[in-house]
């Protein structure tokens, strides 16, 4: 690598996928969009998933990382129906 190149960043997308009932490994993307800089991955996720679960037949169940596992989606997703499991960061805990 050249050192006269300077360092940029690369683009941010967000994806949601489905992963069939069918017996296999496949995951087959709904949407798949870049996340903007008018914009964060938290806002385009809760976007991603309101559009996605109107569109589905049944509640589905979501997988989310540890970096969804915030107060601020929890807030936002709350009146989407859709079922949420999220990673937890080892230093988040919950109150009462």
């Amino acid at each position: 690598m050249s050192e006269s190149k300077p360092v940029t960043l690369g683009q941010g997308y967000s994806t949601i996928a489905i992963i069939p009932k069918t017996e296999g490994s496949w995951a087959l993307p709904l949407l798949h969009e870049r996340i903007t800089s008018f914009s964060n991955p938290i806002e385009k996720a809760v976007a991603q998933l309101r559009l996605v679960s109107k569109t589905l037949p049944t509640r589905p169940l979501s997988l989310w990382d540890a970096e969804y596992g915030c107060a601020s989606f929890a807030k936002q997703t709350a009146n989407i129906m859709a079922d949420k499991l999220m990673r937890l960061r080892s230093n988040r805990y919950f109150l009462k």
